[in-house]
Order: structure tokens, then C-alpha cells, then sequence
């Protein structure tokens, strides 16, 4: 085979090698602090439950107040615990949550518990990773949306989500820092 057909032929079949060796699964790891979810001193510290939303362009396109944060975490975790249709339309499969309760009692996928500080956690471990699957991870018009359910003296507090877009389509280890009011992409 001609060498100029054969580096054709490896170059077209590139984007098929990349989507069988599973490019869109991240990896996300949250990072926390000695205290988290903390409205006021210690004392307030609570579990930080955690919705990380793979929304493919049909998604954002549909709810594009959820990607450029108009939509904040009072209002999310509002509309997911009164099973609002609001959002219905979002697969469950793309909603994967760390939460308090058992899979199922939500329209979610449950990767595990919500997230402790760091001085609360028995295994002495400051991390906790999940792994997610995005449907249209080379689409840039899509995105990954972390809400944390943080809290305020009235209730959840009205931070805005994280978004990630596009997803990043060669380093697939997202980390996350979670303190005691936000979160924050590390670069």
C-alpha cells in the first residue's frame, strides 16, 4: 500500500480508535478541605451533596440557562427534590450524583455517598473520585455542570454550577476544589 494511502487510511480511522477506547469517561476528583459546606464557623459544617450534569449540545441547547449559570444550585436541587419537569427532559443517565439516599429515590445515576470535610472523614483521605461517561465529550457546543447543594442560614445557598465547556477531549482527570462556600476548577 502507498505510504500516502496508508497514513490516509490511520487518519480517518483515528476518530473511531478514540471514541472505542472510551475518550468521553472522565475521571473527576474532588479535593476537599479540612471544612466544607460551612455557612458560618465549624459548628455549620455539613455533607456537601454534589450533581455533576453531561449535557450533550441537544441539552444545551434546550436548557441553556443551566450552561451559562443563570440556573444556580438553589434552584436545581429545588427543582430535583420536587421532581419538578422543568429539567425532565435531562437523561438520567447524564445526571450522576454524590448524595445522602439510595439510588433510585432520585432521577439519577448514584456514584456514592455526598462529600465529607476532610477532618470528618474516618479514612483520613481528602479526595473522592467518580467517573463519569459524557455522550458527546468532541461536541463543542456541550458541556459538564457541577451543582453542590452548599448551604446558607436559610437554606441551600445560591452559588452558581461549575461549567465545564467544551469537555476537555485529551485530559479526561477533572479536579475539583470544594471549600467552605464554592468549588473551583484546578487548572
Amino acid at each position: 500500500m502507498d505510504a500516502r494511502i496508508r497514513n490516509h487510511v490511520l487518519w480517518a480511522g483515528l476518530p473511531l480508535v478514540l471514541l472505542l477506547s472510551g475518550c468521553g469517561n472522565y475521571s473527576i476528583t474532588f479535593e476537599v478541605a479540612d471544612v466544607i459546606n460551612a455557612w458560618g464557623d465549624d459548628v455549620t459544617r455539613e455533607m456537601l451533596d454534589i450533581d455533576v450534569l453531561c449535557l450533550s449540545k441537544s441539552d444545551t441547547d434546550e436548557h441553556p440557562e443551566i450552561v451559562n449559570g443563570t440556573v444556580r444550585a438553589n434552584q436545581w436541587f429545588k427543582a430535583r427534590d420536587e421532581d419538578d419537569p422543568q429539567f425532565s427532559d435531562i437523561s438520567v443517565k447524564r445526571i450522576y450524583a454524590l448524595r445522602r439516599g439510595e439510588a433510585g429515590e432520585k432521577r439519577d445515576t448514584l456514584l456514592g455517598e455526598a462529600l465529607l470535610s476532610a477532618r470528618d472523614r474516618e479514612d483520613g483521605k481528602r479526595t473522592t473520585t467518580i467517573r463519569v461517561s459524557h455522550p458527546q465529550y468532541t461536541n463543542g457546543d456541550s458541556a459538564i455542570v457541577i451543582y453542590g447543594r452548599f448551604s446558607s442560614q436559610t437554606g441551600i445557598a445560591k452559588t452558581p454550577p461549575l461549567v465545564i465547556q467544551p469537555p476537555p477531549s485529551w485530559n479526561t482527570d477533572i479536579v475539583i476544589k470544594v471549600g467552605r462556600t464554592s468549588m473551583n476548577v484546578v487548572d
